[in-house]
């Protein structure tokens, strides 16, 4: 690369990255400005209010008398079962990473948000600790984090931060704070620290190479937590206001290098893993093959013997050993795995993905759809706004069910799972009934009781498509509305991408239904098609999701307990990988949506359809 163009390339890095401080300073702002503070004084009521509720505090903290009683008067006028205490004088750098976790807009009111808290502590209803079993006495900064998760989980539309007045921050040890940044960053920690370095190494060097445009951008990043925190009503005013806002720049660049020092990105992830690991090695001795069924020669739905292998691919997810094919019917066109996994292969390739190890990653995913969750709840509201029950077959954690609530309040929600996390939720009171074990084996018990049965990125993953078809139908009542969403292997992503199209999802995605012969296998089995939906075309988001697992085919996510333990040198190699394939990943998505903007009647990556099932 020549002189000239080293320089213009750090100019419009420099440039691109001032923009996104300043943007971001704005939003931070913003978040600042709406974060709710405690009244000086407690309502006459408080005191009568104050012993149903209880104090959980980080190490070293102590309450101020008059917290408690502020805290649970504004709760309780607020009509919150839990608030997050936020110091008056929160540190500048624990203040930054508070408001860049919460939406303070949003937060109270998103059922789906995870939990945060500024690391003091947390005031909750008793009844609340006590059904979501928090802990009683002071706990560490970290452990204070899962708390706050907790509580919000157990609380979803009861939780919220505010400054409280009286309340000075506790210091945090060095020991305290990389445990804080170890949960903070976890699992997804490479990302987090390469964007952080880049952003560091681009304002250094524009400094360097371009003053003219460098030096205001470094000014601009240091003037920061200032324009962020100065002046915002809550009455947040960190004391290292001024010395952090003067040093910003090298005691960023110190935190960075403690961080990655200490290993913390996957510090915790890493520690987890080494708990399974053993189990695991164990296992896999005993080789992979025992997890598939013999191989079939003819198409699982129209039984035709014109088969051709689609794809074999590994498991670009999870990375667990095995290889997994893909055969496509010349007939009828269904694709589906071949050959499948048997009931314990099952048990193998589930196993730490939706629950367990990886269970909290996947709640991050689910959380991250709220808008799907809208479009579903609304497509049924329209042909029956107050259903009496409602059974979600797939159900998870129910993180549909919480949302849809919002919808039909009067509707009892049911979930059915194989996984624990269908438990977790009626604990939780996002359903209000589970039922734990595979839907055609239970549907004969819950015969002609529901009005609606959803089927959201369900079918795919069963073993007999047809057979839960079946179920749905016997579990509905006259009149009762089936909604089914999954995969749609006629998306041209599908064929463009290969096997790093990400809803393949393979070892765990057992069948791919086009709509056409979805709506026949309905109509077989007494339904009508009342409604039809396609999401829109994706080629953007698709094939960044492709480069992401191009990526992490070649250097593996380090923490999975049935790989190797890693290794420092696997773990720079991961983020050089990531930090060179991000450019050419965002290239790609940029191109592949202006194709697909052209071409808007091509399908999405996933359609569905909601029938009514006449009996």
């Amino acid at each position: 690369m020549s002189a000239t163009l080293l320089r213009r390339t750090v100019r419009l890095l420099t440039a691109v990255t001032a923009f996104g401080v300043a943007a971001n300073t704005r939003r931070l702002r913003g978040r600042a400005q709406h974060l709710a503070r405690l009244d000086s004084e407690p309502a006459p009521s408080a005191p009568a209010s104050t012993p149903g509720w209880v104090a959980i505090t980080a190490t070293g903290v102590r309450l101020d008398a008059r917290t408690l009683d502020q805290a649970a008067a504004w709760a309780v006028r607020e009509g919150l079962e839990a608030v997050d205490l936020v110091p008056a004088d929160l540190p500048v750098e624990r203040a930054l990473d508070l408001l860049r976790q919460v939406d303070t807009e949003a937060f109270r009111a998103d059922p789906l948000t995870q939990g945060r808290t500024a690391g003091h502590a947390l005031v909750v209803r008793a009844d609340l600790a006590a059904r979501a079993e928090l802990p009683t006495g002071p706990v560490s900064p970290a452990e204070l984090i899962e708390v706050a998760r907790q509580a919000k989980r157990f609380a979803p539309r009861g939780c919220d931060l505010a400054v409280a007045p009286y309340e000075r921050a506790v210091g945090q040890r060095p020991g305290e704070q990389l445990a804080v940044q170890r949960t903070v960053f976890d699992r997804y920690g490479t990302v987090n620290l390469t964007a952080i370095g880049a952003e560091l190494a681009i304002l250094g060097l524009g400094a360097l190479s371009t003053p003219a445009l460098g030096l205001p951008a470094l000014a601009l990043h240091h003037a920061a937590p200032a324009a962020v925190l100065a002046g915002n009503p809550a009455g947040l005013a960190p004391g290292d206001l001024a010395v952090r806002t003067a040093l910003r720049l090298p005691g960023e660049a110190l935190r960075l290098l403690r961080l990655l020092r200490a290993d913390a990105p996957q510090a915790g992830s890493i520690r987890a893993a080494d708990a399974l690991r053993e189990g695991y090695a164990k296992e896999l001795a005993e080789g992979t093959e025992r997890f598939f069924e013999p191989r079939v020669e003819a198409c699982r739905w129209c039984g035709s013997p014109d088969l051709s292998c689609r794809f074999a691919t590994p498991d670009l997810i999870q990375h667990k050993p095995g290889t997994f094919g893909l055969d496509e019917c010349a007939s009828c066109g269904h694709v589906f795995q071949n050959p499948r996994l048997s009931i314990e292969g099952l048990d193998f390739y589930y196993r730490d993905f939706y629950d367990g190890f990886a269970g909290e990653e996947m709640e991050k995913v689910f959380a991250a759809e709220a808008s799907e969750y809208d479009g579903r709840a609304t497509m049924v509201a329209a042909h029956d706004p107050a259903p009496a029950r409602w059974l979600d077959v797939g159900s998870g954690h129910a993180h549909f069910c919480l949302v849809a609530r919002d919808y039909f309040p009067e509707t009892s929600f049911e979930g059915i799972d194989l996984s624990a996390g269908i438990d977790d939720a009626a604990r939780r009171g996002w359903v209000d009934r589970a039922y734990r074990g595979m839907f055609p084996d239970v549907a004969a018990d819950l015969a002609d009781q529901f009005d609606v049965v959803s089927m959201l990125h369900y079918l795919e993953h069963t073993r007999e498509p047809r057979q839960e078809l079946d179920a749905a139908a016997t579990v509905l009542v006259p009149g009762g509305l089936l909604m089914v969403e999954v995969p749609d292997p006629e998306c041209p992503s599908a064929r463009t991408l290969g096997r790093y199209w990400m809803p393949w999802l393979q070892p765990q995605h057992q069948h791919f239904l086009s709509m056409s012969r979805l709506e026949e296998a309905l109509v077989e089995r007494g339904f009508t098609v009342l409604e039809r939906y396609r999401a829109p075309s994706m080629r953007g988001p698709d094939t960044l999701a492709a480069a992401w697992l191009a990526a992490g085919q070649v250097v593996p996510r380090p923490w999975m307990p049935w790989l190797p333990r890693p290794t420092p040198a696997r773990r720079a190699a991961r983020m050089a990988t990531l930090a060179a394939a991000v450019p050419a990943a965002v290239v790609a998505a940029a191109a592949g949506q202006v194709t697909s903007a052209r071409a808007s009647e091509e399908p999405g990556n996933a359609f569905r359809v909601l029938a009514r099932y006449d009996g």
